[in-house]
């Protein structure tokens, strides 16, 4: 999770070629910082985040029950594209599969750092959440049998 943005970064200096690195919002959490080192040596990265507004699905809520947000949910409709332009590269947000694919197709053609905001639909997908699922059981149980 989240070695991405590196993996990226030395792709780019080790090739000179445009890298497309692809993120979960989740993973692009973990070292998203790194769109300020590929804007001061001016990589020709394009990074899509796929932006489902959280870890998972993004629409959990607070397993406490009190008001607090859950702990899987990222600031509703949040800006990464918004970022990288900080730092001087591109940044688009995209809402549907032809702006993502015009988008791309544009940043890898520029060779200019930029960064996608790709908007996904919490609700889409088959991603159970539980990871801890294709985990195998040991048959050994620790501590006395009850």
């Amino acid at each position: 999770m989240g070695i991405g943005m590196g993996f990226a970064v030395a792709a780019a200096v080790e090739s000179g070629k445009p890298v497309l690195a692809v993120e979960g919002d989740s993973a692009f959490g973990f070292s998203g910082m790194e769109v300020e080192t590929i804007c001061r040596y001016n990589l020709p990265v394009c990074i899509v985040v796929f932006n489902n507004n959280g870890i998972y699905k993004g629409t959990d809520v607070n397993p406490t029950g009190g008001s607090d947000p859950s702990p899987m949910v990222f600031v509703p409709d949040s800006r990464y594209d918004k970022m990288m332009e900080a730092f001087g590269g591109a940044g688009v947000n995209v809402t549907t599969p032809d702006e993502l694919y015009r988008a791309v197709s544009a940043a890898m053609d520029s060779g200019r750092p930029t960064l996608i905001n790709a908007v996904i639909d919490p609700n889409a997908g088959s991603e159970s959440g539980n990871i801890g699922s294709l985990n195998p059981t040991s048959a050994v149980r620790k501590g006395p049998k009850t």
